[in-house]
Formats: C-alpha cells, structure tokens, sequence
C-alpha cells in the first residue's frame, strides 16, 4: 500500500509543471463507452470555450483513494467527480470549494431547473459545494418471455405480488431436480437493501443525525428480503458463478431484477437477445427507490477557478448535460434536460423519471467506513445464517462512531 501511494505521488510531482499551465478534470473509468462520450462532451466544451486550456486525466482504478490522497497532498484536480455517497463527508472536512458566489454571478446556470431531490444534494451548512452531473435509480428489470411463459401480463406492483410472482417464476426448467430459474435475484449489499427499508418507513441515519438502522422498520424490511433468498424463490450472483445480478439476469437465470440504467448497455452489448421492460420497484406501505447522483467538485486548492467554473458551469449546466446524458448513459438532474432529450415519452426512461419523485437520494451522513461495516453485517447474514435484528442492532451501535459531527 505504501509503495503505491508512494508512486502515486511521484507522478503527482512529475506532473507539477504541467498542472500549473493548464487546469486539470478528473473522473474515474468505468467503460469505454463512458469515457467516449466523456471525451465527446469535452470536445463541445473546448468549442464553446476555446480559450479554456484543460487536460483530461481520467483515472484508472481505486478513483476514492486517489482522489483523497491528493485532496491531502494540495495536488487534487481542479475539477473532479465525486460519489454522491460520499459527499458529506468530503463537504465536512473543508476540502471543497463554496459554491455560492460564482452560482450568484452565472445566472444561466439556473439552481432551480434541477429536481428537488438534486437541487440541494451537495449542499452542506447552507453552502453550495456541487451538483450532480446525472442521476440513476433502482428500478425493476423483467423478462417478458419468462412472465408470457409463467402466465403473467403484468409486473408486480406491491410485496405481497413481488413473492408470489418470484414463486411462479422460480422452475427446474430441464428437470434435474434443481432449480435453474429463479423469480428474482437480490445482492448481499446494503444499497440494494435500502429501498425495501425506505417502502417500509424505516431510514438509515435520521436527518437529525440520530442512526436508525437498528430499528424495527428496517429489520422488517431485511427480514422480507433474505426472505426471498431463504425460501429459495430468489438466488445471488455468487451462487450462480456470476459476478453481480445483471449478469444472472442476462443469463436468464432469473427473471427479475433490481437495477439502474446502467444494466442497459450492458444488456446490449452482453445479452442483447434478452427480451425486458423495466417498472417502478414494487411498493411496500410506501413508493420509495433510491436514486444516485455523482457531482462535480472543485478542490479549495485550485489555481485556475475561472477557467474551472467555466467547465464546471457547462458541464453541469443545460447544453453540457444535454449532450452527455443523450445517448441514455445515464439520466439529466435537470427538469429541462429531460423534456428535451425525451425521457418522458421513453418507454424504459419515463420509469425512471417517474421514480425521481419519491426517490431517496443514496447520500449517507457518515464517515466512509460506514459502508465497509454496513456490507460486513450483509454478509453475516446470507453468508453466516445471522439474523437481522441481531446483526443490524450490533451494526448500529458501531456506526455511532462513523458519525460527521
């Protein structure tokens, strides 16, 4: 680990003179096609603003710990993308630059043409510190031949419709006497956890910092969930040899799934003769999902804040976010964006638009560890056969010292 970071800093130092005459955009790799279309919107940019000299250094691997240890060392990018996730933390150490006055002097850029949900989203004590480049959300994924084959018309709209859709949906399809087709696929991940949570009224962290996971809306909720691991009408990727659920999904291994927009191209490219439409997840007493953002983040230590906020102003902004969220990557923040790119009239994007309204942004108020315990306490159960209400009330007595404040 020392030997890495050690590298990490030479090449920071190495590209010392380099930062200084041009300002610096980071974001992390996750396919090719993304950092295509990264590309592509930059180059729009550099049209707009040809004055504007910038490098692009997308970077390949452990993105969070890269990006914390130059936040540390002063040699952070000028602009950076940053998990909504993780937000508050970074927003609570004074490592990020306010907002405020250069929102005040652009008045184009427009605060209240983005959701409610995102208006606010990286705002910490009052002060504008990002906002998020696009969103996504957890939506239900189905196939449509496995629901026509199963007698089903419809996707479940409820839990009650969730368990008894997985049971007719989960066969011995060759007749080996195991079950090769399951109803539903679920993860041992607190993320995937968390909408169940939320239909069921319960909440992670309180909004006045108080931790509720502990408590009995949220072992509800987990128990409905391994539940359906349990009683065998829903499988994990790990026991199907695959690596997350899109894949049993695009396997035909299983027939539901819960997802973001990103399973889309997946599907393309990997299993494009899987037939799906998507719906809003299946409620429980209330319509909940969870909805991602990442944002876009100055460093304090930038050295080129105009030239910055002229990238940041247009990425985030009306035409940059037009253009990288047209091609159905990932979905607009801004009310606007959306009219204009069709997402309302999308079969499979106006789910998603439809969900933005009562979703519950994946924003923890926590130090980052939190995730590490939280994912540990998931595994005891369906790896270890814990259960819940043991395994979330320990889990909450150890996220007291992971609090921000």
């Amino acid at each position: 680990m020392r030997i890495s970071y050690f590298i990490v800093l030479v090449t920071l130092c190495f590209s010392c003179s380099n930062e200084e005459k041009n300002m610096r955009f980071s974001s992390w790799q996750s396919s090719q096609t993304e950092e295509k279309i990264v590309r592509e919107t930059l180059e729009s940019f550099k049209k707009v603003y040809p004055e504007v000299a910038f490098d692009y250094q997308p970077i390949p691997g452990n993105y969070t710990e890269k990006i914390q240890l130059m936040l540390g060392t002063g040699k952070a990018p000028d602009l950076f993308w940053l998990k909504g996730s993780t937000s508050p933390a970074y927003m609570s150490f004074n490592v990020l630059y306010p907002l405020d006055s250069l929102i005040s002097a652009t008045p184009e850029f427009d605060v209240d043409d983005f959701f409610p949900l995102f208006k606010d989203a990286f705002k910490y004590n009052d002060t504008y510190y990002g906002f998020g480049k696009d969103f996504n959300a957890y939506v239900l994924f189905y196939n449509t031949e496995m629901f026509e084959e199963a007698g089903l018309t419809s996707p479940p709209t409820n839990w009650e419709e969730l368990v008894t859709y997985a049971t007719k949906l989960t066969k011995d399809t060759n007749g080996d006497g195991k079950t090769n087709q399951f109803g539903f696929v679920v993860e041992p991940t607190i993320d995937m956890l968390m909408p169940f949570a939320y239909q069921n009224g319960g909440e992670l962290i309180s909004d006045d910092n108080e931790i509720k996971i502990g408590e009995p809306a949220f072992i509800e909720a987990f128990d409905f969930y391994i539940n359906l691991y349990r009683t065998g009408i829903a499988t994990i990727p790990s026991n199907q040899g695959a690596g997350w659920n899109g894949d049993v999904f695009g396997r035909k291994q299983a027939a539901m799934i819960i997802s973001g927009a990103w399973l889309i191209p997946y599907l393309k490219e990997s299993f494009p003769d899987v037939k799906y439409k998507v719906a809003e997840l299946p409620m429980g007493k209330y319509k909940a999902t969870l909805a991602f953002s990442t944002a876009y983040v100055i460093p304090k230590t930038t050295k080129h804040l105009d030239d910055t906020w002229k990238m940041f102003s247009y990425l985030a902004g009306k035409k940059g976010m037009k253009e990288w969220t047209s091609s159905g990557i990932a979905l607009p923040t801004r009310k606007s964006v959306a009219l204009e790119n069709g997402f309302y009239q999308d079969s499979i994007f106006s789910v998603f638009m439809k969900s933005v309204v009562y979703a519950k942004l994946y924003k923890i108020d926590l130090k980052e560890r939190w995730f590490d315990e939280s994912e540990a306490a998931m595994q005891a159960v369906f790896y270890k056969g814990k259960e819940p209400e043991e395994v979330l009330k320990k889990l909450a007595k150890k996220l007291e010292k992971y609090k921000l404040n």
